[in-house]
């Protein structure tokens, strides 16, 4: 499999890195120039380079408007074989998935939408988890490809399912994290230091692998980016769009969305998700 790869900022790096440990051939492709050791993957001077006769293109950038970028103002449709088998690792709408794919098919390419679960550890341990939409046959054929950055990948079902799992897990995920804040904060306020509280969630039935994951962090305080809080804005609106669009009625998830644009607008967007803990803790301050 010849694979073409567009996006290395912090999840596609690593995982092009294990895509080339794996030993399949992979060409990466960033818009903007990095000088980048891919361990061994090529790195290409233009997206043209990069897409030209592959096998397979990965996408793997911020959003829709990225997506589109590189696809369509960028020309990458018009360096692509018919039949390539386009697989986008973005997370963008269902909506802007179901368009993209019928765009796509209509111009005789395949699509596949598999945006993976996990945050820049797991890209580098090689432990995401893939959710993908597309026919079956094409999820086949990128199993190398998906066990080379991932511990399981689910076959979701046709186009859209896997952005739409994504979504939802991200919902949860959104939702776990302003918990979190909202209980470190209380705990502050009560004075029950962060270690004492995770100390007690940790023998609780609500610890988690993501508590666990944070744990460090939030004691340290330590908002370095590994999941940033404005990706994590983005894709609960696009989850909370999805509920308008099917009619499922998402309350919580629209109130933390509401919190997390705030804080984006405060100026946390590029720190880390829990930086949730960060604002919630200005507001507090501010109201005493």
């Amino acid at each position: 499999m010849r694979i073409g790869w567009i996006g290395l900022g912090n999840m596609g790096v690593p995982m092009v890195r294990n895509i080339a440990k794996s030993g399949l051939l992979i060409q990466a492709y960033n818009r903007t120039p990095k000088d980048l050791d891919l361990n061994g993957a090529e790195l290409a001077t233009g997206l043209s380079t990069a897409v030209h006769k592959k096998d397979t293109v990965v996408i793997m950038v911020s959003d829709a408007a990225a997506v589109n970028d590189v696809l369509y103002h960028q020309g990458a449709i018009d360096n692509l074989t018919k039949g390539t088998l386009i697989v986008n690792m973005s997370t963008i709408g269902v909506d802007e998935t179901q368009t993209l794919a019928d765009d796509l098919r209509s111009r005789g390419f395949r699509f596949m939408d598999a945006p993976v679960l996990g945050s820049t550890k797991p890209a580098a341990d090689a432990t995401l988890t893939v959710v993908a939409g597309g026919e079956r046959a094409d999820f086949e054929e990128m199993t190398a490809l998906f066990d080379a950055v991932s511990k399981a990948a689910f076959h979701i079902g046709p186009v859209g399912k896997g952005a739409a799992m994504k979504l939802l897990v991200n919902t949860f995920l959104g939702l776990s994290v302003q918990a979190l804040g909202e209980c470190i904060t209380f705990g502050r306020h009560s004075a029950l230091s962060p270690d004492l509280v995770l100390d007690v969630l940790e023998t609780s039935a609500v610890w988690s692998p993501m508590l666990a994951g944070k744990r460090q962090k939030v004691i340290s305080e330590d908002y370095s980016a590994q999941f940033a809080l404005r990706h994590l804005t983005k894709d609960l609106g696009l989850a909370i769009r999805q509920g308008d669009l099917t009619g499922a009625a998402m309350p919580a998830a629209t109130r933390t969305h509401e919190t997390y644009t705030a804080a984006l607008n405060a100026g946390y967007g590029d720190h880390d998700m829990i930086a949730i803990i960060q604002y919630l803790q200005s507001l507090s301050e501010a109201d005493r």
